[in-house]
């Protein structure tokens, strides 16, 4: 902290400044924040001068602009332990108050803006909605306006910013997207296919058939695509159609193009190809007839090498007609349809309503609302730079929603047929509001279906009940439903959770012989008897299915405790504990009597874990996939939701459940995909393709956040449904990564922006080798370690985790905690001794590691570093203030120091957040 102070990248504020205004607030909150952290002079961002206790404040000062990370909502001596598995208060620390009153005292802002998707004070605990000025989160705010430029496509979330954070949403884009196309492999393997589709059969042919499979295997594709060489070989013509569609696939997925920066356009290529995926396939066949393509071709318009986009008929009328003006006279009536679609399109993706709406806000006027969602799926939230609101919560499901819904189901149930072998009895599902929002109930439309009841709407479509229909009209079993839905959704979709416990109800009581509902309720209730549990609430208990975490909190927990890896032996216990974790914060029951919601545990039975009672048996579990830019990898919600209800079952029952994606991303219905599946795809267009790849090395920084972050989310996948990943997937991560496959100069990158978010990436990948997760080679281990070691050696990296940090003969991070009092080893497995030996000589000990300096009195700050900086000079055109100019600016220098604080020492970032998409 005095590198900051010295540099004048930090401010003091007295302590005795901040216990002035703490002996304001009711006595209440004053023993709430005592409790929690005790004095603030004990506070990690005290230093003393001359006697006096003054809270360090890290800040950047611009005119009359400052700009702040936001500050960790603990303390760094904070145990980790503590934090993870025994916590029982979330109430923010005295510097985190400190910071905001600072702001409104001090530095006596006008307004303020929390820039970044999203932080922390409006998941501060405290009442659902109508927060008093004594709770946590308006504690913080105050009486300062608030602006939030908020990303189009989480309108959940931008709620929760609105209703607890009393923030005033200014919509920003999602960043543009393209076609993937294929990468030089793929290309390869697509061109070898339609060698064999238009060769003779012969001696050439099965040559040719045999390279593709053998090419199709290296490339990951036979598994991807759940084949074995033995049945490719076996249905050539079958194998080759699914090759084909799963190539087809793979070139036209929307693939996002870097980030979005705040007011400015998205470059020519990828601001068309955005308006090429909202136009969708039959403007790209169309395009491509036009252009003189055969019929039997039309489907491989946009089909090709990923750089050559440029060059495709679709995209070559699109620049015509709308970049450079022609006009569209002469073009068919579809085609002038769509090229007025796409100017339009085109234009309201220039993103100039966002600077002059914060300037707006600022100034004190109106702004208008919009909906969100991503421009292909709802091209009405463009333009941005309007003010979000919510989805109508009476209406779910919609009754398009419900129609779509019961198709989805039907898929659900005969996919699982197909897998299984047998219809499923018992199913769970994963209910969050940002989905909800954006499908309006589709996800909870097939949950009813499942279970056999439909919903009452009125005449205005809203929802105003739910009926039983009778076994004959299902024509099947009805199927056991547990919802488990985030905090946010608690919070967003009261009137819905009422509804769907009331369908559980119906669905209990139904005298059916092969109801697994009404069995189930019988079986638990006469458990709970057993164990002492009153008849009333034991019956209650039975017919309860919906579950959350407490009210006023949110998240799983297991966004923290599934990195923190030192702090279990193997899988085993990784189970046992982060089961633990998930299962006690999950476990807030939604039944029946709305008296009774929120709680946990039974009347004479408080020991009992109701939600564990009723995931036993699940076969299968469901979360929806709506959004182009938010998939299994962009943020750590999936694995934390999903992933933790597979970890639930897994410890309950000795068995994971079938895990399926609702895919939900085009229109109508949708189609339903297992898991691993969903998230091969995604790897093979994001992580693993360099045109994504080359997007975020365009972003720098930021972009070296983005690849360590999507590694630690494939990690909590593999922590927590490790079923859905494979052996390969994480040795393509070094390949591309570390060894950079595709030689796009990854070394060189993070060597320049941030080679701490490589020595992260890395040790993630060797601690999921050291635990027993991932299976490689010795060669692999060896090199990650070395290239581990040599960039702690020179970028003074030090890792927190202390089993890591003895395998690499490295320091430990000082104050680390949970995990960190002695080295923990993973168990020694026969099947792995290959792999064990090889890193227990990798990691040897080198002769330098032993001399080590003496630990500096303060411990460094990794990642990107506040610096004095030259003054930004607007060009000569300003249109618009020229401070405010200078604040996105200055955001852009320094707000992913914000975005990314898990592993900095300085602060430890831990947001209790319920769910990103």
């Amino acid at each position: 902290m005095q590198p900051l102070l010295r540099d004048g990248l930090a401010d003091r504020m007295p302590v005795a400044q901040y216990r002035e205004w703490l002996a304001t607030l009711p006595k209440a909150t004053q023993d709430a924040l005592h409790g929690a952290w005790g004095d603030p002079e004990r506070s990690a961002m005290v230093v003393r001068e001359g006697g006096t206790p003054y809270f360090v404040i890290p800040r950047l000062l611009l005119g009359n602009v400052a700009v702040l990370p936001q500050p960790p909502r603990s303390e760094r001596w904070d145990a980790r332990e503590k934090t993870l598995y025994h916590s029982n208060t979330a109430m923010p620390s005295h510097h985190y108050l400190a910071v905001y009153l600072w702001a409104r005292q001090q530095w006596r802002a006008d307004a303020l803006v929390h820039y970044g998707t999203h932080g922390t004070q409006e998941w501060l605990p405290g009442k659902e909605r109508g927060l008093s000025v004594y709770d946590p989160p308006m504690l913080a705010l105050g009486d300062l306006p608030v602006a939030y430029p908020y990303i189009a496509d989480n309108i959940g979330e931008a709620i929760q910013a609105k209703r607890r954070g009393r923030a005033v949403t200014i919509t920003h884009q999602t960043p543009a997207f393209a076609p993937g196309g294929l990468h030089d492999a793929l290309t390869r393997i697509h061109d070898l296919l339609h060698q064999w589709l238009t060769q003779d059969e012969g001696a050439v042919k099965e040559r040719i058939f045999i390279d593709l499979v053998d090419a199709a295997r290296r490339e990951r594709l036979l598994a991807d695509m759940g084949w074995s060489e033995t049945r490719a070989r076996e249905s050539m013509r079958e194998f080759v159609d699914a090759l084909h569609a799963q190539l087809h696939e793979l070139a036209e997925t929307a693939q996002p193009q870097g980030l979005h920066t705040l007011g400015r356009a998205p470059e020519e290529l990828h601001r068309l190809g955005t308006v090429l995926l909202m136009l969708g396939r039959e403007f790209w066949q169309a395009a491509a007839r036009h252009a003189g393509v055969a019929e039997d071709d039309l489907d491989e318009a946009l089909v090709g090498p990923w750089a050559r986009l440029p060059d495709t008929a679709p995209y070559r009328l699109l620049k015509r007609h709308v970049v450079l003006g022609e006009s569209a006279e002469g073009l068919p009536a579809a085609l002038r349809s769509a090229i007025t679609r796409a100017r339009k399109a085109y234009d309201d993706l220039g993103a100039q309503g966002e600077t002059p709406a914060l300037i707006a806000f600022l100034d004190g006027r109106h702004l208008p609302t919009s909906y969100g969602g991503d421009p292909i799926r709802n091209p009405d939230a463009y333009p941005t730079g309007r003010n979000l609101y919510g989805f109508d919560p009476s209406r779910v499901p919609t009754r398009q929603a419900w129609e779509a819904g019961k198709q989805s189901a039907e898929q659900l149930l005969a996919e699982h047929l197909r897998l299984h072998g047998r219809q499923p009895s018992k199913l769970t599902f994963s209910l969050w509001s940002v989905e909800t929002m954006r499908h309006q109930g589709q996800l909870e439309a097939q949950a009813l279906w499942l279970m056999g009841v439909e919903p009452v709407w009125d005449k205005g479509g809203r929802v105003t009940d739910v009926r039983l229909l009778p076994r004959e009209a299902l024509g099947r079993p009805r199927v056991d439903v547990v919802l488990s839905v985030t905090g946010l959704y608690r919070d967003h979709f009261p009137n819905t959770l009422k509804q769907l416990a009331r369908a559980v109800w119906l669905a209990s009581r139904a005298a059916e012989d092969d109801n697994p509902i009404a069995t189930n309720a019988r079986a638990i209730a006469e458990r709970l008897r057993a164990r002492g549990a009153p008849g009333p609430a034991a019956e209650r208990a039975g017919a309860t299915r919906i579950f959350s975490s407490e009210s006023g909190r949110y998240g799983t927990g297991l966004d923290d405790a599934a990195l923190d890896t030192g702090s279990w032996k193997g899988k085993a216990d990784g189970d046992r504990k982060l089961a633990a974790v998930y299962l006690s914060r999950m476990q807030f029951a939604y039944g029946p009597d709305e008296q009774h919601w929120g709680e946990s545990g039974i009347a004479g039975a408080k020991d009992v874990n109701l939600y564990a009672e009723h995931l036993r048996g699940t076969q299968g579990a469901v979360l929806s996939r709506s959004s182009n830019l938010y998939g299994m990898l962009t943020t750590d919600d999936p694995f934390q939701y999903l992933g933790g209800i597979s970890l639930a079952v897994r410890h309950l029952d000795g068995k994971a459940p079938a895990l399926y994606i609702s895919n939900l991303r085009g229109q109508g219905a949708g189609r339903v995909e297992g898991a691993s599946q969903f998230l091969a795809k995604e790897l093979a267009t994001r992580q693993f393709h360099p045109g994504y790849i080359s997007g975020l090395m365009r972003e720098g920084y930021a972009g070296t956040l983005q690849v360590l972050d999507a590694t630690n989310n494939f990690w909590g996948w593999t922590a927590t449904a490790r079923e859905i990943v494979r052996d390969d997937q994480w040795q393509e991560m070094a390949e591309v990564y570390v060894r950079d496959k595709h030689q796009l100069g990854l070394r060189a990158w993070f060597e320049r922006h941030n080679p701490h978010a490589l020595a992260q990436t890395m040790e993630r990948m060797l601690e999921a080798a050291r635990q027993g997760y991932w299976q490689t080679d010795a060669a692999t281990i060896n090199e990650l370690t070395q290239r581990w070691r040599d960039l702690a050696r020179r970028h003074d990296i030090r890792s927190d985790n202390a089993a890591f940090a003895a395998m690499v003969g490295a320091r430990a991070q000082p104050g680390a905690g949970f995990g960190m009092s002695a080295p923990v080893h993973a168990a020694p497995r026969a099947t792995v001794a290959p792999v064990q030996t090889a890193m227990a000589t990798a990691m040897a000990p080198e002769p330098e590691a032993r001399e080590e300096p003496q630990p500096p009195k303060q411990p460094p700050l990794s990642g990107l570093l506040l610096q004095p900086v030259e003054a930004w000079q607007p060009p000569s055109d300003t249109r618009n203030a020229p401070w405010l100019l200078l604040l996105i600016t200055a955001l852009a220098l320094v707000g992913a120091w914000r975005q990314h604080q898990r592993f900095a020492s300085l602060i430890q970032h831990q947001p209790n957040k319920e769910t990103a998409t």
